[in-house]
């Protein structure tokens, strides 16, 4: 019996990094993603198609983009907080 091939998350009929590229599926209103993706299609326009130069210019802008998520994430904690204390001081409540 022969074992049907697993499935990778690829698609078997894309052939080309571009298309790969492209294909990523991203939520609407990731502006910074697509941003990223745009800039590799570029990259990949002009003769940069080895995956793994794509992956290697991926990495730059992913660790930026991580970077920004992290200080907002800090920021809204941050505010957050001052939220609930301000809240509990108005209801009388300490926290």
């Amino acid at each position: 019996m022969v074992a049907e091939p697993e499935f990778d998350g690829h698609d078997p009929m894309v052939t080309s990094t571009a298309e790969i590229v492209a294909g990523w599926p991203l939520p609407q209103g990731a502006y910074l993603a697509d941003t990223i993706r745009r800039g590799l299609l570029a990259s990949i326009g002009t003769g940069y198609d080895d995956p793994q130069v794509v992956a290697d210019l991926a990495v730059g802008p992913l660790v930026i983009a991580l970077a920004r998520m992290e200080v907002d994430l800090a920021d809204a904690r941050r505010r957050i907080e001052e939220l609930e204390r301000a809240l509990g001081l108005r209801n009388g409540h300490e926290r």
